[in-house]
This record gives structure tokens, sequence and C-alpha cells, in this order.
């Protein structure tokens, strides 16, 4: 009687183990109706969009509603930035557990600090103007490995949807936008690299010069 009794204790206590590991890998997979994902600025439309903008390098998008509206957090994570940041302005930068960075910028208020966890949808933020802009909005970026990569590879900024099949099915970034993230880090050393070389051929030119 009592073998039986540890038996079927066992057996639930196993049933109930993996229910919850079940619910953790449900819970982790983004869908139209999943709360692990929010559009940053609900009602907003793109100012101005990722790329080259006016001769110069757009590091992320610019999307707009009104002054001192609700910025919420894109996904889970934890703010690893909150402060002023050169033409940034007031910004925060939150790592994700999928693979990406997010960054919030222009902030007329931040609400969250560093180390503090947050929810996706959670308010962290009201826009404004600061740093270098020159009307309320959202400077939206999303990071892999340090690089920008363009946010409209993850959001349909038209829709206010995730682009679902830029994930796996456990939620994480797919791995050749890792990949392109880590590909574009490398690329950047090497430009650095071979610019120092230059810098030095050149004043080794200019010595070599100046000693005739």
């Amino acid at each position: 009687m009592r073998r039986t009794r540890s038996f079927w204790l066992l057996a639930i206590g196993f049933w109930l183990l993996t229910l919850s590991s079940c619910a953790q890998t449900k819970d982790a997979i983004y869908t139209p109706d999943s709360r692990n994902w929010s559009y940053p600025l609900p009602g907003a439309k793109v100012i101005s969009s990722y790329g080259s903008r006016g001769g110069r390098g757009h590091s992320g998008t610019d999307i707009k509603t009104k002054a001192n509206d609700n910025i919420l957090a894109a996904f889970n994570g934890e703010v690893v930035f909150s402060g002023p940041f050169y033409g940034y302005g007031n910004l925060i930068r939150i790592k994700h557990d999928n693979g990406l960075e997010t960054y919030y910028s222009h902030n007329s208020k931040n609400f969250v600090k560093v180390g503090d966890r947050v929810k996706a949808g959670d308010v962290i933020a009201l826009t404004g103007r600061t740093g270098r802009a020159t009307t309320e909005h959202l400077h939206f970026e999303t990071r892999i490995n340090g690089q920008s990569v363009n946010s409209a590879r993850f959001f349909d900024h038209d829709r206010h949807q995730l682009r679902f099949d830029a994930f796996t099915k456990d939620g994480m970034v797919k791995s050749k936008f890792a990949k392109a993230g880590k590909q574009d880090k490398t690329k950047a050393s090497k430009k650095t690299k071979k610019s120092k070389k230059t810098k030095k051929s050149k004043k080794s030119k200019k010595t070599k010069k100046s000693k005739k």
C-alpha cells in the first residue's frame, strides 16, 4: 500500500513539473494575443525611417504621437542605462532575453533606473524632445551585439505588429539576424584597424619628409 501511494505521489509530482515547464516554454512564444511584446508607442506614425537621412546614417526609427505620451517597453528585460546621453537626450536602454537590446530616446522623463526589470507593455518614459530633436517623438532602436539593426525587421510600424517570422518558436531572435549583428561588428572593427594603419602610415611619411 505504501509503495503504491509513493508511486502515485511521484507520478503526480512529475506531471506537475512537466506542466510547469510547458507553461514556461509557451510563455516565451510570441503570438498576436501575447503580452510578451508590445509596440513601443501605440498609435504612432513613422516620421523618419532607419538608414540614410540628410547624408548621415540614422540608426533608429523616429515615431510620433504627441508630447508626453506613454512609451512602453517592447519586451521583457532589464534596464542597463537610463539618463542623458549626448544627442539622444534622455535615453533608456533595455537588454532582452530574446537577444535584442532596445533604445528609447529624446524622452521628456524616464520612469525606470538601471537594474530595474520591466515587462512588455510597462510604461518606462514619456515622449519629449531632449537632445538633438526638433519635435516631440520617440527615437526607437533595436540592436544586436551592439550594432543597430533596422527595427522594421522586427516590427511592422504601419500595423504596430510584431513580425513573428523574425523570431523562433522559443521567442529568440532568429540566428540570421544575430549573425548579421556579429558580422557588422567585425566589419566595424576591421575598418577601425585599417583607419589606424592609414593614420600611422601618413604620420611616418610626414616624419620622413621632415627629416629630408
